[in-house]
């Protein structure tokens, strides 16, 4: 009866998860990972080159994902730059990871409804939206697909082991899979300790360490992949290149207390989602808000229930370890993205909350005296969860959306009117994207980016000097911002100094070789000054690199030599 419940309940929650997603099949690419992952990112053809250049040094954006980052290039091949089917995989994946989650859950639990809540939990709760309604969350559910098969495969060569060789090969082959996914999965040997402490497994034993040395020899070659990516970045990605090196240690230090206990708040009460949460500011800079310190002691709160009393309940201590694992590197302790924290971090990590409150729930449904006033109110829960994953689906509609959601989040938030300010732009709101890039430079008079954006409508209105003052600024905040180059070379050309314009976009070529416009461009200079030779190599370049202007100038000029 147990079993069919489940299977009833699991069915139904897959169905009702499938309904609430239908409206992200409609959503946008986005300004932010979308336009690094997909709209200019030089590398996404399916081709043996990018293969190889993928699994080899990373990606263009600075991440290590050559597994998702093939899944892209086989739907691009198949669908170009449509989003449909890109956020249609993310949730069929979605899908199979709740069942893999219950599954998993299942064989860690002997209980027969824990793992339903468990999953309800899962698939429910608006933090998971940001890793599924949006192309760019693929790296969030596929490294999650390969993980949890990890796991699952892992506890049945557990069960028993002398007769599980394949189970442990097949973990294995799962372990390499995730983390060819993200460099999230780097945890899975630490995971898979915590696994087998659950499943009492002597820790003193050499049996104990041997069988998990692959996966560390795994995750540290991957590590090392991972942290050497940033080396071959190219082009200008704000968001996923930033790395705030300048915060101070003992800073970082109490914003990870803050952001680990702040994630478990927002588990439970998902009250301020936000596709990014931007880092404190103090008198205008890098500072600590005097409530910050309050999460260190509730965090320090926290690691003595753990020591005092949870590590007697084998759930509790496993959900919180489970957790602390999974989430510890994305602390920001070494900054690898923008702002202090980012929903879809807990994708993975909240599966340890969700397992502890998944069992307290059951625990508290045994008590007959209050089990229906209980099961009402969780139920309602449910419902509230499921009723906010749908609002939130509405935020990833357009990069428009996303961003003033930000604002109203964050109204201080300076990147978030630069990013709107873009998504205007390419609108053909031009009067709002100019209000939106002053309104950041009044907030952040140091980002480059604004000045920039806010050069190119300059531009195009034709004032060339305006246009040209606003691109230097950006350039002398930032030397190697090579759009910036490339955009005044396109002033000076307005204006008729070619042999300055030749200057910039020369260097914003040297910046970033994979920029085609920059070779046509500069191509187009030297064909007018009559030096066809140099003209012709640059539109060829700039045709290598997929520029159709580019393509027609070599049939039409060099061609016809």
């Amino acid at each position: 009866m147990n079993k069919r419940f489940n299977y009833i309940a699991l069915a139904v929650l897959l169905f009702i998860t499938t309904l609430l997603y239908l409206p992200s099949l409609n959503n946008k690419f986005n300004n932010w990972d979308d336009a690094a992952y997909f709209l200019n990112n030089p590398h996404l053809e399916l081709t043996k080159a990018n293969i190889e250049k993928s699994f080899l040094q990373g990606e263009v954006h600075r991440m290590y994902i050559p597994l998702t980052a093939l899944s892209n290039s086989i739907v691009y091949h198949f669908y170009g730059l449509n989003p449909k089917p890109y956020i249609l995989i993310n949730l069929l994946i979605h899908l199979c990871n709740i069942l893999l989650m219950f599954i998993f859950i299942s064989h860690l639990i002997k209980n027969p409804y824990v793992p339903i809540i468990t999953a309800a939990l899962f698939a429910l709760h608006p933090m998971q939206v940001e890793s599924v309604a949006y192309a760019a969350g693929r790296r969030d559910v596929l490294y999650v697909l390969f993980y949890l098969l990890c796991m699952i495969f892992y506890i049945l060569y557990l069960d028993r082991k002398k007769h599980n060789v394949l189970k442990y090969i097949f973990s294995l082959f799962f372990a390499l899979l995730a983390l060819f996914s993200k460099g999230q999965a780097l945890t899975i040997p630490f995971t898979l300790i915590l696994l087998s402490l659950f499943k009492n497994e002597k820790w003193n034993s050499k049996a104990f360490w041997l069988d998990k040395l692959p996966y560390f020899f795994f995750s540290a070659v991957i590590a090392y992949k991972v942290f050497s990516a940033t080396q071959y970045a190219e082009g200008n990605f704000t968001s996923t290149s930033y790395l705030d090196v300048g915060i101070p240690i003992l800073y970082r230090i109490i914003y990870a207390c803050y952001e680990f206990v702040q994630y478990i708040i927002l588990l439970l009460f998902p009250y301020k989602l936000s596709l990014v949460h931007p880092y404190p500011e103090v008198n205008g800079g890098h500072g600590i808000p005097t409530y910050y310190y309050l999460y260190v002691l509730i965090l320090l709160g926290l690691v003595y229930f753990f020591f005092r009393y949870a590590i007697r309940k084998r759930t509790v201590w496993f959900g919180l370890a489970f957790f602390a694992i999974n989430i510890f590197m994305l602390l920001q302790l070494v900054p690898n993205s923008y702002g202090i924290m980012n929903d879809h971090y807990v994708y993975f990590a909240g599966i340890g909350i969700f397992l502890i409150v998944g069992e307290k729930v059951y625990d508290v449904f045994l008590n007959k005296k209050y089990a229906t006033a209980l099961i009402f109110i969780f139920g309602i829960y449910i419902i509230v969860l499921g009723f906010s994953s749908f609002q939130r689906m509405d935020v990833f509609r357009n990069s428009i959306a996303e961003w003033s959601d930000v604002i109203k989040k964050y109204p201080d938030c300076y990147m978030a009117y630069n990013n709107r300010g873009l998504a205007y732009y390419n609108k053909r709101m031009p009067d709002k994207a100019f209000n939106d890039y002053t309104k950041a430079m009044e907030l952040k008079p140091k980002y480059e980016a604004s000045y920039n954006n806010r050069g190119v409508i300059f531009n195009d209105q034709g004032l060339y000097d305006k246009a040209i003052d606003d691109f230097s600024q950006a350039i002398k905040l930032d030397s190697n911002f090579a759009d910036a180059y490339y955009n005044r070379g396109n002033a000076w050309t307005n204006k008729g100094l070619w042999f300055i314009a030749i200057d910039d976009f020369t260097k914003a070529i040297k910046l970033n070789p994979d920029n085609a416009f920059a070779y046509n461009n500069r191509g187009t200079i030297y064909n007018e000054e009559g030096l066809s030779d140099k003209a012709c190599q640059d539109f060829q370049k700039a045709e290598e690199l997929g520029s159709k202007e580019a393509k027609e100038n070599v049939e039409k000029i060099c061609n016809n030599k």
